[in-house]
Formats: C-alpha cells, sequence, structure tokens
C-alpha cells in the first residue's frame, strides 16, 4: 500500500473539510473531561511538539509527563485525576507500559509516523545525541546503520523488538486486533505526515482552541542514502505496518 506523504497530500485532505467545528465526525471514543487523558509518547512522531501544546490546553498540574529521569529508573508515578493529561513515553517490553503505571487509564490519543521513515529518523536523532557526547545505550559500539536495522531485525524475529511502536499501546502485541484496541481506547489518532489537519482535529476532539504549530526537536536531513532499506523493512517488521495502516484508515474516519 501507498501511504500518503507530504504537506501537499495533507492540503488534499485539508481542502475537503469544512470549517471548524462542523466538519468534525467522532469515529472513536468520545473524549470525557471527567477522567483522566493519556498521551502515547511514540519517539520521532512530533510527541515534543505536542507536548508544547497540550501543556497550554492543560495547564497548571492539569498536564504532566512521563519520562525515565534516567536510564536506570522508572518513571515518576502521577496521583492522576479527572481532567488531568499525562504525555510520555510508555513502553510494555521495558517495564513501564501505560496499565502498569495507570492501571485506570481507559482513553488515550497518539501520534503515529510512516514505520520506515520513524525509524530512519529515530536512527539520526540517536546518532545526533551520540556524537555529541550523550550516553545512547544502543549505539555505544558505533553500529552502522546496515548493524543497526539488523539488530532490530533479529530483536523483532525473536518478539523482542522493544523499539517498535506496537509495545507502546496498552495492550501487548497479540492480545488484540490493533484495529479493536485504537477503536475502543483512543479518542484521536493523529499522523505526523498530516501534523497541522491533525492538531486541528485534536483540538475539536479535545474542545480545545486551535493554537500555533511549533516545529520542534527537528532531526537533519539526509534521508536518501537508507531508502534501499525500505522493503527490507517492510518485510521485517510488518507488525508496524499494520498499526499504522489501522491508525490512518481510522484517522481518516475522523474528518
Amino acid at each position: 500500500m501507498t501511504w500518503p506523504r507530504g504537506r501537499d497530500e495533507a492540503k488534499s485532505v485539508s481542502h475537503s473539510c469544512r470549517a471548524w467545528p462542523g466538519w468534525w465526525r467522532h469515529r472513536l471514543r468520545r473524549y470525557d473531561s471527567s477522567l483522566p487523558l493519556v498521551s502515547i509518547h511514540v519517539p520521532k512522531c512530533a510527541g515534543t511538539s505536542l507536548s508544547d501544546i497540550l501543556c497550554q490546553w492543560f495547564p497548571g498540574d492539569d498536564f504532566q509527563r512521563h519520562y525515565r529521569p534516567h536510564l536506570d529508573q522508572l518513571p515518576v508515578r502521577h496521583e492522576l485525576r479527572g481532567g488531568q493529561c499525562v504525555h510520555g513515553h510508555f513502553n510494555g517490553a521495558r517495564g513501564f507500559g501505560v496499565w502498569d503505571f495507570y492501571p485506570q487509564a481507559r482513553q488515550f490519543i497518539i501520534f503515529l509516523r510512516e514505520p520506515f521513515d520513524r525509524f530512519v529518523s529515530q536512527w539520526l536523532y540517536m546518532n545526533r545525541r551520540h556524537q555529541g557526547g550523550d550516553y545512547v545505550g544502543g549505539l555505544v559500539d558505533n553500529p552502522s546503520f546496515e548493524q543497526w536495522i539488523n539488530r532490530r531485525a533479529d530483536e523483532q524475529g525473536r518478539q523482542r523488538n522493544s523499539y517498535s511502536p506496537v509495545w507502546f499501546l496498552p495492550l501487548p502485541p497479540g492480545t488484540t486486533p490493533v484495529e479493536t484496541q485504537l477503536r475502543e481506547l483512543f479518542v484521536f489518532i493523529g499522523l505526523h505526515e498530516r501534523m497541522a489537519l491533525s492538531m486541528r482535529g485534536l483540538a475539536a476532539s479535545l474542545g480545545r482552541p486551535e493554537v500555533a504549530l511549533p516545529h520542534l526537536n527537528r532531526t537533519e536531513r539526509g534521508r536518501r542514502e537508507f531508502e534501499r532499506w525500505r522493503g527490507f523493512y517492510e518485510r521485517h517488521f510488518q507488525d508496524e505496518y499494520a498499526l499504522y495502516q489501522a491508525a490512518y484508515q481510522l484517522h481518516l474516519k475522523q474528518f
């Protein structure tokens, strides 16, 4: 399947939508402001930009972050109440899945991205940090991209690929169809490729005002050299594509 990419295709969808609020149609769960909201930050899916906006929509202690202070420590567990939002990395394969910390959570939002594009972006970001002197556990031996992608494929074959977005969902892989999980638990699904339109839709879904879209945490260019690995990724990481396909179809139905 060919995925829509870039601003031009996002504009084509935007032009087919009516002005807020009339164009909005709920196809997932409806947001309930009496319950806490969990925002799942998948790396390199505009989560930093989303955090900046959520902080405006949920001021003060209504907004909490869920990140590990150090690699050998778990995130802080917050006492969530209705009307709050917690945003961050949740990973069931690494011991800090969302229901490990917040078993009462029943409504979620998530932004996703074409899987291979996300993988390359994460690789570039991790290398930039590594070269800048930060400790990046997976890069201590300075692997090449070929070594890195093969390591992930090996872990994928052994069902131990904790880098995969499928481990960020509330339920672990294989327990329920991803489309069912997305439809029953999520109040909004955004796409990195349609960021501006997605943020407009998220504002409508949560009943919040539209805000200017920040541009944060951008990784340097230079992706063309990795394109020869796209087919390899599509073959070895099919569960990520199944997730993205389900998310993409549900995303379209929101507009």
